[in-house]
Order: C-alpha cells, then structure tokens, then sequence
C-alpha cells in the first residue's frame, strides 16, 4: 500500500504507473528446452474468473502445480524469482485463488471464502488442467494456507493426483498458536525490547484466538528469523519485477495479502489436520524450515508420525528456513522437489 501512496504523490512516477497499469501482465517465452510451454491465462472457477500461470521447458513433463499460502497471498508475482528452477523438470502451475492477486476484483465477495468452496475450485482447477496439458495425475505442493487446502485435496480425490509436497505444512492453529507463542517467548525476553516485553505480559493464547491479535503475533516472527526472513525491499523488488503483473495486479495483491484469512477466520482456526486426514493415499513430501514460528515443524512432524502413507513419506527439515524455505535455500528446496518429478517420470515410488 505504502509503495502505490507514493507513486500517487510523486507526478513523474504517476506518469510511468498510469502506463504500467495499462499494460497488461505477460509471461515471457521459454527459450530451453525440448517442447517449451508457457501460458497465462483466465479461467471460469467457481462462478468467476481466475487465473493461471503455466510455464515448462518441456509440456510432456509431470505437472505442479503449486497452492500459495495466506489466503491471499498469491505466489504468481514471485514466480520468475522463486520457480523457474522447477521448470527444468515440471511444468509449473500458479494459480491466483479467489481473492488474491489477479483473481481479486473489486466485487469480489468474501464470504465466499471458505474451506469447501476453496477445495471445489481447487479440483475445478485440476480438472481444467488435465484436459489442458493432456495428463492424468498431477503433483501437487502446498504452502502454509495451500498445505491446509492441498492435504484435503489429495486425500479427497487421490485419483487425480501423482504426489502431495506440504511445505510448512499447516496442522491445527489453535494448537500452533500456542507453540509458537512458547517459541516465541524466550526470544522476546532476550532481546529485552520493551514494546514487545509489554506485549508479552498481556498477551495469552485465548487473546491470540482472535484474528487481529493473531495477524499481529505473526508480524512479529520475522524479528526472530520464523517468518519469511527475506527483507522486505527484497520481496517489493520482487513483486515490481514480475512480468506478469501490472501495477493494478500488484494492488489487487496487496488487498488480498491483506484480508487473509479474517472473513473464514472461526473455520480456519477450528481445523485440525491430524482428526481431517489420517491416511495419504499418494508418496507424500514435508518441508519444514527448521526456524519456522508460523507452522510449527513440532506439528507438522505429528502429523507426519501419524498419517499412513501406503505409497512412501518423507520430512526434510532445512536448518536455515523459516517459513519460506523457497526462498530462504531455494537450491536445497529445488532438489528436494524434483525427486518428485524422477518419481513421476520412471512411474516408481519416490526413491528416498
């Protein structure tokens, strides 16, 4: 928000912002490859438009496609800086889910935000993608608020899916709420900060249960090296660098970005991973970033202890990641991943 409050107030920049918003978003040419595919492009999913980003060096390789965390906060801005890796051996599917970057209209509602509706248009989504790239199975990658909504989703509909990868996998808020506010303690003490000491001895889990005071928690993390750990100008470079987006798309995500999970938050809250999905019917990958103070890797590695997996599991932990080790240690991230894509090819179990 800050960065459009200053293009309005700066003439010259106003100037470049009126036709940066009138262009719109594209993606570039992929110029390797053997069968190089890269599209973006609308679709009608559940009652409105959204959209996708689809990008591989080779259309025949198995698809990702990937569930950006918030929700909101859509991954597609980030793409060109954080998966083009992926595209050497997956073609890579960002979707803006409703109310996030480009599929945030003005009129969009939000009281349709909800767990069921997101899960339809998730598998609206798959659908539309099987029939476009001409493949059965798709990998499937959650993060954060994605890993809520892909865990689900695999589980639910198995047939459609050739492997689920949950990166900071999201397990029971309540739950979490209350490890990352024992995580989160000891550090605020150290850092004798007083406007967060003063925090600390006024705040309980009970308070934290209520979204703003939740959302405020999380803003913290970054502080103690549990959040994304990029800075900030770093994410704004990124987001202005992305050739898919206009200047109206970048404020569309910043909306998004914004509202999160407020409008479904007493259902997010309520969800409990481990009483939601006990068995994983497809080879099953977690990333954990060790530092992670948003999904607790502690929860994470529950569930991961408890759910069957027929078909293989593994949990990687990433010893310098918060909650976004894709950004963090996008090399050992990448490697990690596309195991997955080996697996897929050869039509063998994931060697791990």
């Amino acid at each position: 928000m800050t960065m459009v409050r200053t293009i309005l107030l700066c003439p010259g920049l106003l100037t470049v912002a009126i036709v940066w918003m009138a262009l719109p978003g594209k993606t570039p040419h992929i110029q390797t490859g053997p069968d190089p595919f890269a599209a973006l492009e609308p679709v009608q999913v559940g009652g409105m438009t959204q959209w996708l980003l689809i990008r591989g060096q080779d259309r025949s390789a198995p698809v990702l496609l990937w569930l950006h965390g918030g929700p909101g906060a859509a991954q597609m801005p980030l793409a060109h800086a954080t998966t083009r890796v992926l595209e050497r051996d997956f073609v890579v599917v960002h979707w803006d889910q409703r109310g996030a970057g480009k599929s945030n209209p003005r009129d969009f509602d939000p009281t349709t935000m909800t767990m069921e509706r997101f899960l339809q248009d998730a598998h609206e989504v798959t659908r539309h993608l099987q029939e476009r790239l001409k493949t059965e199975r798709i990998a499937m990658l959650g993060h954060s608020w994605g890993s809520m909504l892909g865990a689900r989703l695999v589980a639910r509909w198995p047939e459609d899916y050739a492997a689920y990868v949950g990166v900071s996998q999201q397990v029971n808020t309540e739950r979490g709420i209350e490890i990352t506010l024992e995580r989160l303690a000891p550090l605020i003490q150290a850092s004798a900060r007083p406007d967060q000491l003063h925090w600390l001895d006024t705040i309980t889990p009970e308070i934290l249960m209520e979204h703003a005071a939740y959302v405020e928690m999380m803003q913290m993390l970054d502080d103690y090296g549990g959040g994304m750990n990029v800075p900030v100008w770093r994410l704004a470079w990124m987001l202005v660098r992305s050739p898919e987006y206009n200047l109206a798309d970048l404020q569309r995500w910043l909306d998004g970005a914004h509202r999160g999970s407020g409008p479904m938050w007493p259902d997010y809250r309520s969800r409990d991973l481990i009483a939601e999905v006990q068995v994983m019917p497809v080879p099953m990958l977690l990333i954990s970033g060790m530092h992670d103070l948003n999904t607790p890797m502690e929860l994470a590695s529950d569930w991961f202890d408890l759910v069957e997996a027929p078909q293989g599991k593994r949990h990687v932990f990433l010893e310098d990641s918060g909650h976004a080790p894709f950004l963090t240690e996008p090399d050992q991230f990448s490697e990690v991943v596309i195991k997955i894509a080996e697996s897929i090819r050869s039509k063998q179990l994931p060697s791990w």
